[in-house]
């Protein structure tokens, strides 16, 4: 059997990526550092996720777990971190089929991969 080369990408597929907008806000803490909310904007389906860090910044998060604000209940572990440049990171960790995406230039931004 004869496979062709393109006949051989469509069955391995393209790599997915998160079609989106980041956002945050950050709440102020009485003595604490504050909570930063990380908002997620799917503009492919609508659908809008927060997660939230208690540190209150975004040095590095090993995993920081999401949750859909829309209907629909999807909830999914990412780690999230910002570089010394200003650029926002997000590593999918397979959530949404992406792997690492990035935006740069302040927030909101549309993530990339």
């Amino acid at each position: 059997m004869e496979f062709s080369v393109l006949g051989l990408l469509a069955l391995t597929g393209s790599v997915a990526a998160f079609n989106g907008q980041v956002s945050t806000w950050l709440e102020a803490g009485g003595e604490g550092p504050g909570i930063l909310h990380i908002y997620l904007t799917d503009y492919d389906t609508g659908s809008t996720y927060e997660g939230r860090d208690y540190t209150g910044g975004l040095g590095c998060l090993p995993e920081n777990s999401f949750v859909e604000t829309s209907p629909g209940g999807y909830n999914w572990s990412a780690s999230v971190w910002q570089t010394s440049d200003g650029c926002f990171n997000i590593d999918f960790q397979g959530a949404f089929g992406a792997g690492h995406e990035y935006c740069c230039g302040g927030l909101p931004c549309d993530l990339s991969g």
